[in-house]
């Protein structure tokens, strides 16, 4: 009887894909179109086209879209396509890698907390409570300060912020299934809690877990731009979106592709990651709706 009821966590979370399976809407596909067409075209089109964001040309200052420049130049004849698309390598790798650091680090404090409870969740919740007692942008903007201009330290930055909402969210999502009957009969057989964790909790909780990863991909974008937008994000002269939009704000009224560009590749970026995580939030709601 117990081995039945194991196996039922194993089959949960095996059949939530398919019970929470639905159309992709419109929306859905045009975001993902869109994250599709900007990597394939980040890693492609520089070589294609034989694209070199920092390549200065006086004569073709401000230019507008032409067969040679096909979205136009900036203020030193530079290329804006090549120079969008060498951002968006900096601003995925670090938008990226700093979700990913975050969900390594906070999703196991997270699920250990929400399993064991008593002082190790005393712990970890006031360390959590005191990274979130600043707004995260600040805290990014003084780490960032304090560790210098670089892709690692910009990185580091928005990981400390980030990592203490994957450790509530694993939490939280944890103690919503703790008392589930598979999870109290590998409890009752002695499996060890690593193991309850990995194959009984995990499973269950990873649609929302990838759900919050695809809005803090978005939301590391973003603050990376804000950063760099500032001048103390990652170091010139590598093009990332927010250096775009600082350097071509002064030239808004007399070029305003020079502003738009980037921005409109900032915007759209997060707007995709943002609808497509709704597809795993709406597949885990139905998953539990049908459990």
């Amino acid at each position: 009887m117990s081995a039945d009821i194991v196996t039922r966590g194993a089959a949960d979370a095996a059949g939530a894909a398919h019970r929470g399976r639905r159309r992709w809407p419109i929306s859905e596909r045009v975001a993902a179109g869109w994250l599709i067409v900007l990597i394939v075209s980040m890693l492609v089109l520089p070589m294609l086209l034989s694209l070199d964001p920092l390549e200065l040309s006086s004569k073709d200052r401000l230019a507008s879209p032409s067969a040679q420049h096909l979205l136009g130049t900036d203020n030193l004849g530079r290329d804006l396509l090549a120079r969008a698309l060498d951002g968006a390598q900096v601003s995925l790798l670090i938008g990226v890698g700093s979700t990913v650091i975050a969900g390594v680090i906070g999703v196991p404090v997270g699920m250990l907390s929400g399993y064991l409870g008593g002082r190790f969740d005393a712990v970890a919740s006031f360390v959590v409570d005191v990274i979130l007692a600043f707004p995260g942008l600040v805290l990014a903007l003084a780490l960032t300060s304090f560790l210098g201009p670089s892709v690692m330290n910009v990185m580091i930055a928005i990981t400390v912020p980030m990592f203490p909402v994957f450790v509530r969210l694993a939490k939280a999502q944890t103690r919503s299934i703790m008392n589930a009957e598979y999870v109290e009969a590998s409890e009752v057989i002695g499996t060890p809690t690593l193991s309850i964790m990995r194959r009984d909790i995990l499973p269950n909780i990873l649609e929302a877990l990838l759900s919050f990863a695809f809005v803090s991909v978005g939301r590391a974008i973003l603050i990376e731009g804000g950063l760099s937008f500032l001048g103390i994000g990652v170091p010139l002269p590598q093009p990332t979106w927010g250096s775009m939009i600082d350097e071509g704000r002064i030239y808004m009224a007399t070029n305003p592709l020079v502003i738009l560009v980037p921005a409109l590749f900032l915007i759209l970026t997060i707007l995709s990651l943002n609808i497509v995580s709704d597809r795993f939030l709406l597949n885990d709601a139905a998953s539990q709706e049908t459990a």
